[in-house]
């Protein structure tokens, strides 16, 4: 019933070669997924690196995994609280205590000791020299804090109270990591969008990359202009300044390393929306010379054809949002104090599962059931898009998820556009439903019967008769000299249903290069459009999907 992956590879291929405007969106959309997606692997790799040593620290100073911390306040004027479990209204025990406070010295260890920070810094600041850490013990054999130990400087101690303010700053790294891990992910889902967009002639494909693009732009100028400078101040003041409770630069080269792929983040960000911008309107103003006239198709099958896309390209887009959105809530379960603590880890379990079970033929319901007019499968995309709204809304009465959502911004974004799109796609898929059986299912197998027939437009141009502007009583094709006609049965065509003029196509034709030919085979038709003009060259628009 649809095309063969050879004609589809064949088309694809057609499309994006079609002139250079298709050509330079493709090649523009590859090289920025590569080239963003290496610059997300080198803040991966500076993530990750720094993220394994403050782990290590938090381990070895036995510090509870339950305990998680809570930061308040401002640069300067900051309040840090280690958890053992989500403070709320109504606990009959606060489950908080201060563990640094902004020009409060908090010292829960009586053998701390300062170390110059100078002589610290060669210790982190060469990964490949290597260094262990390894628990320092009091006299009564209790751990009191870390010793980082190397061949190249002298032994550094760290106290209870510093290994403590470090389970903050591992929190933040693992939140990085996760956010990297998936922007490099978004980058090749991107990739794929685009080339469907210019594949298929799909203007909410295209839409809906720049739209992407737009966003990326955002979340990187946030990260440099905002993030990435608070938390060098934040961890500055808690871990690294003389007199702090650690005195210690952990992060010597973190900040000014990662700040620098954040600025090379964001200006390929910034290049790419700009370009991504100009390029848009340019190959949208070949969409719009070369769309909506596709096999005559009146202008009510062509809006309904626009909801149609507009369905798919949300669903697409929703596809890569609920997972990513789930996959940081499953980390965050699993890899998190929010593991030890949550107390219906089961019943989110069951969510995450149906989701993760749903999401494939949710989409699949929603793509066939508007493109097949069928009911009862627009009437399950539309339950399962219920359930989706409904049960990640409940997730809210949770004090745990309500908690990794305020405190993680990147989760919640991700859940907020996760609703946004489902309620989208519930509505554009309820109009599509209002507007069955005006003939969208009859055009699009009529499409597919040409595709498999290899009428692929790329074989075409544009007729001089059209470019000098005349119009002929026909909104059909002009065939080539010498090309052959084409004909099969009307019922092969349209799914077993009759032509009927005033549908969508008109009464079935009797025209062929030889009249006979078409008399002497009884219930065969050849396809729509005027008898082939031989003074003309074929006139067609390509088909977008």
């Amino acid at each position: 019933m649809f095309p063969k992956p050879a004609t589809i590879f064949k088309s694809t291929y057609a499309a994006i070669t079609l002139n250079r405007v298709t050509v330079a969106f493709f090649l523009f959309s590859l090289v920025h997924c590569f080239a963003q997606g290496i610059i997300q692997s080198l803040l991966y790799a500076i993530d990750s690196e720094f993220e394994n040593v403050v782990t290590k620290i938090v381990h070895t100073a036995e510090i509870p995994l339950k305990n998680m911390t809570y930061l308040e306040g401002s640069p300067y004027h900051w309040t840090l609280r280690m958890c053992d479990n989500v403070p709320h209204p109504g606990q009959a025990r606060y489950p908080c205590t201060v563990i640094f406070q902004s020009g409060v010295g908090i010292d829960n260890s009586p053998d701390a000791i300062e170390y110059d920070t100078k002589e610290s810094i060669s210790i982190v600041q060469d990964f490949t020299r290597g260094f262990d850490i390894v628990p320092a013990f009091d006299s009564n054999n209790t751990v009191i804090g870390v010793n980082v130990e190397s061949s190249a400087a002298q032994s550094v101690f760290l106290n209870h109270q510093c290994a403590q303010i470090l389970v903050y700053a591992q929190e933040i790294l693992q939140d990085s990591t996760r956010e990297d891990i998936t922007f490099i992910f978004f980058q090749f889902w991107l990739l794929g969008v685009s080339i469907f967009a210019v594949s298929r002639g799909s203007t909410p494909h295209i839409l809906t990359a720049l739209g992407s693009r737009l966003l990326i732009a955002a979340w990187s100028g946030y990260i440099v202009i905002y993030r990435t400078n608070n938390q060098a101040v934040t961890f500055q003041e808690m871990v690294s300044a003389p007199g702090s409770p650690c005195g210690v630069d952990l992060f010597p080269t973190y900040f000014g390393t990662r700040y620098a792929y954040n600025i090379a983040d964001f200006v390929l960000s910034i290049t790419a929306l700009l370009l991504a911008a100009l390029l848009s309107w340019n190959i949208l103003k070949v969409f719009k010379a070369q769309s909506f006239k596709r096999v005559g198709a009146p202008e009510h099958v062509i809006r309904i054809y626009k909801y149609f896309m507009a369905v798919q390209a949300v669903l697409q887009l929703e596809i890569f949002v609920l997972i990513a959105a789930t996959s940081q809530w499953v980390a965050v379960l699993t890899g998190t104090a929010i593991s030890l603590i949550s107390a219906h880890t089961p019943e989110y379990d069951a969510l995450i599962i149906a989701t993760a079970v749903l999401v494939i033929p949710w989409k699949a319901l929603g793509w066939y059931g508007v493109r097949l007019e069928r009911k009862p499968l627009i009437i399950s995309f539309l339950g399962v898009s219920f359930f989706f709204v409904s049960g990640w809304a409940i997730m809210f009465y949770s004090i745990v998820y309500r908690w990794s959502f305020v405190q993680w911004p990147y989760l919640g974004c991700l859940t907020v556009a996760s609703f946004i799109l489902i309620l989208a796609s519930m509505v554009l898929g309820t109009i599509c439903w209002r507007n069955f059986d005006k003939g969208l299912a009859e055009y699009l197998n009529a499409e597919e019967a040409l595709a498999g027939l290899n009428f692929t437009p790329e074989v075409f141009h544009h007729s001089d008769v059209e470019k000098s502007g005349e119009k002929t009583s026909h909104s059909f094709y002009e065939y080539e000299p010498d090309f052959p006609m084409p004909t099969f049965h009307s019922a092969d065509l349209l799914g077993g249903e009759t032509i009927r003029k005033g549908s969508l196509t008109p009464a079935p034709m009797t025209h062929s290069r030889s009249g006979s030919a078409v008399s002497e085979m009884s219930g065969i038709m050849p396809v729509r459009g005027p008898p082939p003009s031989y003074d003309k060259p074929y006139s067609i628009r390509p088909i977008p999907f």
